[in-house]
């Protein structure tokens, strides 16, 4: 969706989310208790927004848009295809949607995924940062959960989406060594877009064995490897930078620390089993470079010793008696299914989202 009003994108996407739906449909229809099978299901449509909040913008039309036509492709008795999905689009191919308009809602997916954090007795209220990784993007967000008699909230600081997610370091490294040597890559990017594969991360499993011992491209690998390692760091450092300067300056008091001697991290993501990325962001360059903009001890050992600093914690799984049926493979990962998750409740069971408007 980096061209949302892509007509050719918005089909290819429709038939993608189509297959889903139907595929969905069809397990719960073998699978499902009898009482199910006696009554007229009424089917809703959740999905992932990628932004602080919905608004009235083009993606959030986009979405509507391929939404609409996903569901009247689900409805044919013919597979889905661009085709079809075109004339569906340009109205030209008529239909009776299983699921109403209505039914269809889009809501934030980085609030998504907290709900299960959210719905969990390991849940704490005040701030907390969650940073993304994706085959395409870093994601980070600064959040502060907090609530009232009737609503849990979770309020959106700064928050950034920045293209340095698995695939890219991957296709920089890549593109960097082809440059100086056009054949020596072992796998094109297109090899690793499915997510079947894990992405290879060192040097020698990338080229060729004929290449391996080339101290031309040994060196461009470092050189591209320590430039995308900067701007990996840089991405969420900004962020929680400005989010505590945010915070102090809205406080008269220059005492006032909004951090305390720990602040709350999820690391997550596909992305972020990469020792590339756990090395960057839960070893420690991260943190040592929030020194400056903290309290926090200098020296590793003592914030150690001290428990100062970012409090890595695993995406807790709510209720695990809720999910006693999942694989164990998937239920030991779930950091990667909670936005699935939190969009199982449905936007209006979900928590209320806030969005600051700092620059």
């Amino acid at each position: 969706m980096d061209k949302p009003l892509d007509d050719d994108i918005q089909d290819i996407v429709a038939c993608y989310l189509a297959e889903v739906m139907n595929l969905s449909c069809s397990w719960f229809a073998a699978n499902c208790p009898t009482d199910y099978r006696r009554r007229e299901n009424r089917w809703k449509l959740n999905l992932g927004f990628p932004g602080k909040k919905v608004d009235s913008g083009s993606l959030a039309a986009a979405y509507h848009e391929v939404a609409g036509t996903a569901v009247a492709l689900s409805s044919q008795p013919e597979p889905p295809s661009p085709q079809l999905a075109a004339s569906i689009r340009r109205k030209t191919t008529t239909f009776a949607p299983f699921i109403a308009p209505s039914h269809v809602q889009l809501y934030p997916e980085i609030a998504a995924q907290l709900a299960g954090y959210v719905n969990s007795p390991y849940r704490h209220r005040g701030n907390l940062v969650l940073i993304d990784v994706g085959a395409g993007t870093l994601d980070t967000s600064t959040i502060i959960l907090h609530g009232d008699q009737e609503y849990d909230i979770v309020s959106f600081h700064v928050c950034e989406v920045a293209p340095l997610g698995a695939l890219r370091l991957y296709q920089e490294r890549s593109s960097a060594l082809k440059r100086i040597q056009a054949d020596c890559i072992q796998h094109e990017l297109e090899c690793y877009q499915g997510g079947d594969k894990p992405i290879p991360e060192l040097f020698q499993d990338i080229v060729h064995p004929q290449y391996r011992n080339s101290p031309e491209l040994k060196e461009t690998f470092q050189a591209v490897s320590k430039e995308f390692e900067h701007n990996v760091i840089d991405s969420p450092w900004s962020c929680l930078a400005r989010f505590r300067t945010i915070q102090r300056n809205a406080h008269d008091n220059p005492a006032y620390d909004p951090w305390g001697d720990e602040l709350l991290c999820f690391i997550t993501g596909g992305g972020s089993r990469s020792r590339f990325y756990r090395r960057l962001l839960a070893d420690g360059p991260l943190e040592e470079k929030l020194i400056p903009f903290s309290r926090w001890h200098p020296e590793p050992w003592q914030r150690h010793s001290w428990k100062q600093g970012l409090r890595l914690e695993k995406m807790p799984m709510p209720d695990p008696e809720k999910l006693r049926e999942f694989p164990t493979s998937l239920s030991k990962d779930f950091d990667r299914l909670s936005v699935a998750y939190g969009l199982a409740f449905g936007g209006e069971n979900l928590m209320k989202v806030t969005a600051a408007t700092h620059q």
